[in-house]
């Protein structure tokens, strides 16, 4: 009987562990969903690193909410490149997706009216309700059966 409810409570506790970041991920895309879309020019690359991690920003001039802002966005999740991406060190791999948006190019780009330095990189992005739903989903079948399996 312990070793069901042991196993129960891990079940929960993974699948909590797994959703809450989806769900959080969730609600900060339904909020930038409503910012403006801007098209910007590149004006500058640089790479970032933090300790093995390295993150492309670019950048950007733009004019929002009667303000002229010229900043450095990168991408709304904050994620960079591994030292092991594409099996290079990091700043290579950065580099290698730098090359997408060249200095000179157009990238388009989201903004915060209420706050014009706060902007990223308009790219596409995982819905993450949908992946937090289906994860509950299975989390929830596999609870299920376990559990009628177990208290049987």
């Amino acid at each position: 009987m312990i070793l069901e409810i042991a196993g129960l409570t891990l079940l929960v506790a993974v699948a909590a562990f797994l959703i809450a970041p989806m769900l959080r991920t969730g609600r900060r895309q339904a909020l930038q969903s409503k910012w403006p879309r801007l098209r910007c020019e590149v004006i500058e690359h640089r790479v970032r690193t933090s300790g093995d991690t390295g993150f492309a920003e670019y950048r950007v001039r733009y004019r929002l909410e009667g303000q002229d802002v010229d900043r450095f966005v990168g991408a709304a999740d904050g994620l960079g490149q591994t030292g092991y991406a594409r099996g290079s060190t990091v700043p290579r791999a950065v580099r290698l997706q730098m090359a997408r948006w060249p200095v000179g190019s157009t990238i388009e780009i989201k903004a915060n009216p209420m706050d014009p330095e706060e902007a990223y990189i308009v790219d596409r992005e995982l819905p993450a309700r949908a992946i937090a739903f289906v994860t509950a989903s299975v989390f929830l079948l596999f609870f299920l059966v376990f559990f009628f399996i177990a208290f049987d």
